[in-house]
């Protein structure tokens, strides 16, 4: 069976402890006898990806209601007026070219892979209150940035189960960092299946950051 991370996940900018976590699970899964690959995964632009999926996800924010604008997150409201600028027309081509590029990731990747693993963040996970820094557009800005972070972002598009494991924890703050486990569509069984190996050969009920 084959697996392992495209090299971008890998070989990408991030924290140390990031990449500790990838290793820590792919040591892991050798050991269960596993075997795993370093090859890349067909993605399609990330440009066009993103343009199309955020202009047909935008449209959901079209039933966020602002009868109290000062009790919704800047995010919501970013995305209300973003969604304002969308036709009907630009709606559906927006939709059918997600799915298209949908379509393009999971044929590659039921051809080639089996189970790839990606740090489920490329940072580390962000102070409480972080996105309270700015106001409007700046908030707005921040949340854009911290989903870039994300390696979850296209599989959220395509709709392939995927799951986090908190693998790992950073040593300066104590705080987890997560590795993403991802499945062909329908294989929610493979992906338990080879979540719960790590789960066993590095168990993280008994740790708590410092705050707790």
């Amino acid at each position: 069976m084959r697996r392992g991370p495209p090299p971008a996940t890998r070989r990408s900018p991030r924290p140390p402890a990031c990449t500790a976590a990838v290793d820590l699970t792919l040591r892991a899964l050798e050991s269960a006898g596993h075997r795993v690959v370093d090859a890349r995964l067909p993605l399609p632009p990330p440009d066009e990806l993103i343009a199309s999926f955020t202009a047909s996800w935008n449209v959901g924010g079209a039933g966020i209601p602002l009868a109290d604008p000062d009790r919704v997150e800047p995010h919501d409201r970013a995305l209300r007026d973003a969604a304002r600028s969308v036709d009907s027309w630009s709606y559906v081509e927006a939709l059918t070219r997600s799915q298209q590029l949908s379509r393009r990731v999971v044929e590659g990747f039921v051809a080639g892979f089996d189970l790839p693993v990606t740090p489920t963040m490329a940072c580390l996970p962000p102070a409480v209150g972080w996105w309270r820094a700015g106001t409007g557009q700046d908030r707005w800005r921040r949340c854009a940035t911290a989903t870039r972070w994300g390696c979850s972002s296209l599989f959220n598009v395509t709709g392939q189960p995927a799951i986090s494991l908190p693998v790992h924890h950073d040593a300066a703050s104590g705080l987890p960092v997560g590795v993403q486990n991802v499945a062909a569509p329908w294989r929610e069984d493979l992906l338990l299946q080879v979540a719960h190996l790590p789960e066993q050969a590095l168990p993280w009920t008994g740790r708590r950051p410092p705050v707790s």
